[in-house]
């Protein structure tokens, strides 16, 4: 759990602020659920076989004996709030965004954060694929907007629950004797969970997945049709996608569609993968210039159309998705990117005294007020050290307050550059900066 400098605290709430303006615009409106639900909520919602519950909740019983969990993704909530606060009878889809901290118990490795951001969109209350594009294209959109290029969108239907028990069926016979072949966890998820061992990243099973049946060939014609207007509308939109035919995702509640989003980088052939990039199927795809591609997964989601229902409400289809923020920002560090300019101060506040001290905190508010940036150094009592950091810093104007100016009501303006001096009366100094900057 990784503390925020404050200078990577600016690029978190630069795609922080992209990611709401976004979905603002698409009438994604703010909702805040609390930190800590009851543990059944994920249980029930996230799936007791998922990774999430059975090895990565941060769990506890409070001092009255409740069971409570750490949230450890953003869905059951949204869910929950949604009944507990009769949304079912506004107007349809609601349609909500959030953002903040979950938890998992990762085991610690780059890329792998116990306390993490993610930035999520729902849409609950139709089944409309027109809805799903736009999730996705939402998403699409906020990562051009920060300046990542190079996406890939994988997208498949893993069905409803009317031709998911025919696949699973089909996929039980391909695997049933080939236990050994598969990893560990996966052999307890043939007999739990089925669908997770096409979720699961290790090589072995990864090589053993390429040969499965493909669920798009088993899809109803209800999914089939749904399934084909996403990608129909997503082909309109002119947003690039890949279909792919083992994506399930590995949370028990998705129903129809599911997608994933990767940034794609290139780094030298060979070149060791960090942990918290997701391996391309291929391993790695090598390009002619000697430069190897690498995939970090940075948003997901997909439909949970029975999970409204699941918890006790009326029966409501939903889609949504979340960004992961954390890994968002890893990547517009390594790219290099510039989100914006920061605010450079033009005029550093000199003190002489603690009289001019306590005068110069209402000159800055002042000059605050008026939109103008400036520096000081309260801790400093030196005029020379004073100067030299104003130097240091590279602003314009240095304003030089004694107890002299203090009494006179007036204040020293030095020109940093030439080096030139001029007393102005105190009331006059933010026209009279005002006035120098814009023939700068």
């Amino acid at each position: 759990m990784p503390d925020t400098l404050p200078k990577d605290r600016k690029i978190f709430e630069m795609v922080e602020n992209a990611c709401f303006k976004l979905a603002s615009y698409y009438d994604y409106e703010r909702i805040d659920t609390p930190v800590i639900e009851y543990s059944e909520l994920f249980e029930k919602g996230t799936g007791v076989t998922s990774d999430i519950v059975e090895k990565q909740m941060y769990s506890f019983k409070s001092l009255g004996g409740d069971p409570l969990t750490l949230r450890p993704e953003f869905t059951p909530s949204i869910v929950r709030s949604f009944i507990q606060h009769g949304m079912a009878s506004w107007s349809q889809p609601v349609k909500l965004s959030t953002y903040g901290s979950v938890f998992r118990h990762e085991r610690p490795q780059s890329g792998r954060l116990r306390e993490f951001r993610q930035f999520e969109i729902d849409a609950i209350g139709e089944l409309e694929p027109a809805l799903d594009a736009q999730v996705i294209f939402v998403f699409y959109k906020i990562f051009q907007s920060l300046g990542i290029k190079d996406l890939r969108i994988e997208i498949n239907s893993i069905g409803c629950l009317k031709c998911k028990p025919t696949y699973r069926r089909v996929l039980r016979e391909y695997y049933n004797g080939r236990e050994r072949s598969v990893c560990k966890d996966c052999r307890q998820r043939i007999k739990t969970n089925l669908l997770r061992v096409l979720d699961c990243k290790d090589e072995k099973c990864e090589r053993l997945k390429a040969g499965a049946p493909e669920i798009v060939d088993y899809l109803c014609q209800e999914c089939h049709s749904h399934l084909k207007d996403v990608l129909e509308i997503l082909d309109f939109l002119e947003v690039p996608y890949a279909l792919s035919s083992h994506l399930v995702r590995g949370l028990d509640y998705y129903t129809k569609t599911v997608f994933e989003i990767f940034s794609v980088l290139s780094e030298p052939g060979g070149a060791k993968k960090s942990q918290n990039e997701e391996r391309n199927k291929d391993g790695g795809a090598l390009r002619s210039d000697g430069l190897e591609e690498r995939a970090t997964a940075i948003a997901g989601g997909g439909r949970f159309d029975e999970l409204v229902k699941l918890f006790g409400g009326e029966e409501a289809p939903a889609i949504g998705g979340a960004i992961g923020v954390d890994r968002t920002v890893a990547v517009i560090k390594k790219l290099g990117l510039k989100l914006t300019k920061e605010r450079v101060p033009h005029v550093f506040f000199v003190h002489l005294g603690d009289l001019a001290k306590k005068r110069g905190l209402k000159v800055m508010e002042e000059f605050r007020s008026s939109g103008i940036l400036v520096r000081e150094s309260f801790g400093k009592s030196s005029i020379k050290a004073q100067m030299e950091l104003a130097d240091k810093i590279g602003v314009e104007y240095a304003l030089i307050l004694g107890h002299q100016e203090v009494a006179e009501d007036t204040i020293i303006i030095r020109d940093m550059k030439s080096g030139s001096q001029e007393v102005v009366p105190m009331g006059k100094v933010i026209k009279e900066i005002k006035k120098r900057l814009r023939k700068v």
